[in-house]
């Protein structure tokens, strides 16, 4: 109970530290407001001064009417916009509030599961870093590394865990993806009649405070204490009750500003064949993402899958849950969405953090033929470019030994004008 008590008391005060900065975010929404308020006033202020020559002949009421309709305008602009930025902050602090411990009624005693879950999620976090987690990115971490089950539809089959560690962007938080099925069931193909099986999905739209159980796989990226954290998740099939759990090919990159690409490759474990050839074909879950830090938290693009579900969200001190990417399954959400969606992909977000990746440089042309000396001069001419995407990522290990994610940054060698 003691430990219990000692977690719940960290998290509390993780969540006060996030609660008072997103309040010292209110605040400084209102003094903003204020300030373009005032200005839009010392405008109308102005206008009326330089008008007032005029203001009573017919050219000089119709320019006070559109001076005032354009202050009118000003002002309108500042509320709309205050008024997104203070709904973005609600629904920051409400995300944070959801995160906060729930007690338990007078004479209740705490669930002993609940107790257990957090027993395992500590005991994960040390075994990587050697202490207890104390913050909300170390609880997200601690969460997504717990090798338990909690759903009873898995039957205790424990998720497979890969990580690998990367350079530390202080301040970034923990940016969290999340690949799920939306859809009650699923049609997996099978050798035999009826040519496929029900395999559970996650039954689920959205969500910013899922755990990392509720999702196919899940990759977490934690700025703050330098890991990257992907599991594959057990899968169930409807009709038998079997579980059988995926391992997922995930591998890494990173370049020296902090930014990250990951490619990913998860397969069904009830394919036929195995997930070898389904990841092969593939007909799996695979792409490629990129996350970048900056200074008004990261930023996210890459190239996915059209099917399952996807959503990224960042964990920030005063911004929980923020949503950075969220793509709904681009043809149909239903049972059959795997056979149509997983052939195709689609680019998401900012995919420019993608190609950023990629080395560039000029091809190396052959000397051109001399020209006769009273001949035209030959014109420069642009040297055809070589685009390659990076090719040395750092596959991610196991949780007893995690490597250490390879920091490269691309070459980028501008072209130069040659004779032609």
């Amino acid at each position: 109970m003691s430990t219990h008590l000692d977690a719940d008391r960290n998290r509390v005060h993780a969540i006060r530290v996030s609660a008072t900065g997103i309040i010292d975010d209110a605040a400084t929404i209102t003094a903003d407001v204020r300030t373009r308020m005032a200005g839009v006033q010392a405008g109308w202020e102005s206008d009326k001064k330089a008008l007032w020559p005029i203001v009573n002949t017919p050219k000089g009421r119709a320019a006070v009417l559109t001076a005032g309709h354009r202050r009118l305008q000003e002002a309108s602009g500042v509320i709309r916009d205050a008024m997104g930025r203070f709904n973005g902050a609600a629904d920051r602090l409400q995300a944070v509030g959801l995160d906060l411990p729930l007690a338990p009624a007078p004479g209740v005693p705490q669930s002993p599961a609940d107790d257990q879950r957090r027993r395992n999620q500590i005991e994960a976090f040390k075994k990587v870093f050697g202490r207890e987690p104390v913050s909300v990115s170390d609880w997200d971490t601690a969460a997504a590394l717990d090798p338990h089950s909690y759903d009873p539809k898995n039957l205790g089959a424990p998720p497979n865990i890969v990580v690998g560690r990367i350079k530390p962007v202080p301040g970034q938080g923990v940016v969290r993806t999340n690949m799920f099925i939306p859809g009650r069931d699923v049609w997996d193909p099978k050798l035999g009649w009826p040519p496929y099986d029900n395999n559970l999905g996650d039954n689920r739209g959205f969500s910013p405070t899922v755990d990392p159980e509720g999702s196919r796989v899940s990759v977490l990226v934690d700025y703050e204490n330098g890991i990257i954290v992907a599991r594959q998740n057990p899968s169930v099939n409807a009709d038998t009750g079997q579980v059988r759990v995926g391992t997922p090919s995930i591998s890494a990159t990173q370049q020296s500003n902090g930014s990250v690409l990951i490619n990913y490759n998860a397969a069904d474990p009830f394919s036929p064949g195995g997930e070898g050839p389904a990841k092969a074909i593939p007909i799996s879950v695979n792409g490629t993402l990129a996350i970048a830090p900056s200074p008004s938290g990261p930023h996210v693009g890459g190239n996915i899958t059209t099917f399952p579900a996807m959503e990224i969200y960042s964990d920030r001190p005063g911004a929980m849950g923020v949503p950075l990417l969220q793509s709904w399954p681009s043809f149909t959400d239903d049972a059959s969405g795997p056979l149509v969606g997983l052939p195709f992909h689609k680019t998401v977000g900012d995919y420019s953090i993608v190609t950023g990746f990629n080395d560039v440089f000029p091809q190396i042309a052959p000397p051109a033929p001399p020209h006769p000396p009273h001949g035209p001069v030959p014109v420069p001419a642009m040297p055809p470019m070589t685009v390659l995407p990076p090719s040395n990522l750092t596959p991610l290990g196991p949780v007893s030994a995690p490597p250490q994610v390879v920091l490269r940054d691309p070459l980028n060698i501008p072209p130069v004008f040659l004779p032609r």
